[in-house]
This record gives structure tokens, C-alpha cells and sequence, in this order.
């Protein structure tokens, strides 16, 4: 159960489920939520489609199913939003931390990872354009960027952070005061690829150089980091061994009984590119 199909990273997640299935022997029915349109990030509002989400869960019930992989769009906690499910359920690209087993990635390691190769490069003067405040990536990545500067002893100044939204226009728009600065900053940490690219396209329209006079990282390896130059330093999401491990967390329920509760972190992939200059 998806909680929408449109979300890109969605496919890859059900590709790893399927993957998996087939191997074993299992078919899956996809039930699609279709969310984003009704919520898009706004998770606080979920439980008006609670009628929804209960009519899905009826259906795949009724249609006998061994149990249920919930796979999220936005990864983050889940909290009450399936109900009283006498079957196994797994949260798949989100975490639970009272509902079941969970598989989700390592948000903060990975920024922690970017980070460090930053300051291996000799980088000490960061921007850091952030998703949307209180999501939960951000906060992670948050949390990585800044344990990875505080052992250089690096404190980031409040001008240096900038709030993206996850989005193109909406970066390119509060990333131009800092580039207009007669001091550019050198480190441009974007937490997702879009914003990255926002950064350097607004950095190319001021004359500025990637990497020469900036430095840029992005995140999610997304397509759109592989098209222009330089090419985006960004970090891989083990999308397709996310929905494989959560098939696989499911079929050891169904198979073996319920063992305990399990919430699995997967390691990300830093893929370097040539966005990012040795100081």
C-alpha cells in the first residue's frame, strides 16, 4: 500500500518488493493512497483521509492478504494511521517506533558523510539550504551537517541557513542575497538534488564558477543531477534493497510468526561528482 505511486522514488521501492516476491514465490496487489495531491506535505492532516486509508486496508483484507507493506512518500514517523491489523505489517520509506518493523535509510550519517568530504577538501565557510523545516530529513540532515562541522569546531551562523522547501524557485530566490555577498561562502550543502541545481544555475546568472568560486552538494541521486555541468556531488537512497528488505522482513513474519519488531536503517551511497573543489 503506497501512499502515492507518483512520488519518483515510489517505482524503485515496489521494483525491490516485487523483486523479491517473485523469487518466493508471492504475488502483491498495489493499493495507491494517491496523498500527495490531497496533503503534499502537510502530514498534520493525514487523518482526514483516515476513512481513506481504513477502506484500502478493508479491501486488501478481504482480499486475503498475508500482510501489508505501508510504503511512505515522504520519508518520516508514522504514527495512527493503520488500525488494529491482524495481519504483519512493515512500514517501508518511513520509521515506527510503536506500530510494527520498519526499513527506512540513514538520513543523518549521509549528510554527516557530505559534510566531512567538505572539510577533507578544505572547506570551512558553509550555506546550508534546508527542506522543509520541521521534516523529518531535514531535521536528520540537520543533524548530521552539524555534528560533522563540530568536530572541526565549526559553528554555522544564522544567515547561513537558508529554508529551500525542497523546491527549484524557492531556492533560487533565497539563495541570491548570499551569492550577491562581496564574501561568498564557498560550501553550498543542498539537501535535496532540485536545490542543488537551483544553487548553481543562480550562481552561473551572477558570474559565478562550480566549482571554482562554489562549491555545491545536493541529495537523492536524482536524474536531474546527471544532466548539466559540473556534475552534482549528490548521495544515493537504497531505494530498490528498501522495498527487497521489507519484502523480506514480511515474508520471515508471515513464514516464521511475528519475532519481535525490527526497525532497520540502510546506509546511503555518497557518489561524487565534480561539484565540489579541493581548497
Amino acid at each position: 500500500m503506497v501512499e502515492d505511486i507518483t512520488v519518483w522514488h515510489t517505482a524503485y521501492i515496489i521494483d525491490g518488493i516485487n523483486e523479491l516476491a517473485e523469487r518466493k514465490g508471492y504475488q502483491t496487489i498495489l493499493g495507491n493512497l494517491r496523498l500527495l495531491s490531497k496533503i503534499e506535505s502537510q502530514f498534520e492532516h493525514i487523518s482526514k483521509f483516515q476513512e481513506d486509508i481504513d477502506k484500502e486496508v478493508a479491501l486488501l483484507l478481504g482480499m486475503q492478504v498475508d500482510g501489508i507493506i505501508y510504503v511512505g512518500m515522504h520519508d518520516r514517523e508514522i504514527k495512527d494511521v493503520l488500525h488494529d491489523i491482524p495481519k504483519p505489517v512493515i512500514y517501508c520509506y518511513c520509521s515506527t517506533t510503536n506500530e510494527g518493523s520498519s526499513v527506512s535509510y540513514s538520513n543523518e550519517k549521509a549528510a554527516y558523510q557530505v559534510t566531512k568530504l567538505f572539510l577533507e577538501k578544505g572547506h570551512r565557510d558553509f550555506v546550508v539550504i534546508k527542506g522543509i523545516e520541521k521534516a523529518g530529513p531535514t531535521v536528520n540532515r540537520m543533524h548530521g551537517i552539524e555534528r560533522a562541522l563540530k568536530e572541526y569546531d565549526i559553528q554555522l551562523s544564522a544567515e547561513n541557513i537558508v529554508v529551500g522547501n525542497w523546491d527549484y524557485k524557492e531556492t533560487r530566490k533565497v539563495i541570491r542575497p548570499i551569492l550577491q555577498r562581496e564574501h561568498v561562502p564557498t560550501a553550498f550543502i543542498a539537501m535535496n538534488d532540485e536545490m542543488a541545481v537551483a544553487v548553481r544555475d543562480e550562481a552561473k546568472d551572477r558570474g559565478l564558477i562550480v566549482p571554482d568560486d562554489i562549491s555545491i552538494s545536493g541529495f537523492d541521486n536524482a536524474d536531474i543531477v546527471h544532466y548539466g555541468t559540473p556534475r552534482i556531488t549528490t548521495v544515493d537512497r537504497p531505494l530498490h534493497q528498501l522495498g527487497y528488505k521489507s519484502m523480506e522482513l514480511l515474508i520471515d513474519k508471515i513464514e516464521k510468526g511475528d519475532e519481535g519488531e525490527i526497525n532497520m536503517i540502510l546506509p546511503c551511497t555518497l557518489i561524487e561528482g565534480t561539484s565540489i573543489r579541493e581548497i
